[in-house]
């Protein structure tokens, strides 16, 4: 539901006809996006829940810093504006592109090197809450607990949790359902007593 692992195709699938990278970057903007599983790697907004606001392409090691990076793909990640400009050319940790992209609690989470659930987990808020790492960092630093990005995790969370009590339901009146047609003895109060214990379900759908 959130932060999916993420894994790259290989470079030869970047290139241009000549076999080099797009001096214009932006042209592997659809491919890097399906790398990313349309998501931002920072927020972890989806590109359907933005509204219509347009997705950017991140130089995740800043190009001024990094400018030998500036258009390898390697190095583009999708962003949301926001996190994009927040982020912008920050980049606390060694400029030698060989090294981590963090250092103790300092620095980056590599989406595609790091797997975010052993660093965080999101609650039932849609908070971010660091289990380690430089999460607190990225959280500081690019707003990453927003109300507007709290809401649309919350969102998940609520949704997801309906979609498992209303596959709950279905298994549940399909049992019934079998029980009813099986077992012919099966009396109207154990039928009702079963059928209660749905409504609970369905309460606690329209509760969340």
């Amino acid at each position: 539901m959130f932060y999916p692992k993420l894994k790259r195709r290989t470079k030869k699938e970047y290139h241009n006809r000549l076999g080099q990278y797009y001096a214009d970057y932006r042209k592997n903007y659809d491919k890097i996006a399906e790398d990313c599983k349309h998501r931002c790697v920072y927020c972890d907004i989806l590109v359907d829940e933005m509204g219509g606001e347009g997705m950017q392409l991140d130089h995740f090691r800043p190009q001024h810093h990094f400018p030998t990076l500036a258009t390898d793909p390697y190095n583009l990640y999708l962003s949301c504006p926001k996190c994009n400009v927040l982020k912008s050319k920050d980049w606390p940790c060694s400029k030698d592109p060989t090294r981590p992209s963090f250092v103790g609690s300092v620095g980056y989470l590599d989406s595609f090197s790091h797997q975010a659930s052993s660093f965080l987990v999101v609650d039932n808020e849609g908070a971010i809450v660091s289990l380690g790492g430089p999460v607190n960092y990225m959280v500081k630093k690019l707003s990453l607990n927003r109300l507007s990005r709290t809401q649309i995790r919350r969102k998940r969370v609520i949704d997801n949790k309906k979609n498992n009590l209303s596959s709950n339901i279905t298994m549940m009146m399909g049992k019934i359902l079998k029980e009813a047609r099986d077992n012919p003895s099966l009396t109207k109060e154990e039928i009702l007593n079963k059928l209660e214990n749905i409504q609970v379900l369905q309460q606690k759908i329209n509760s969340l």
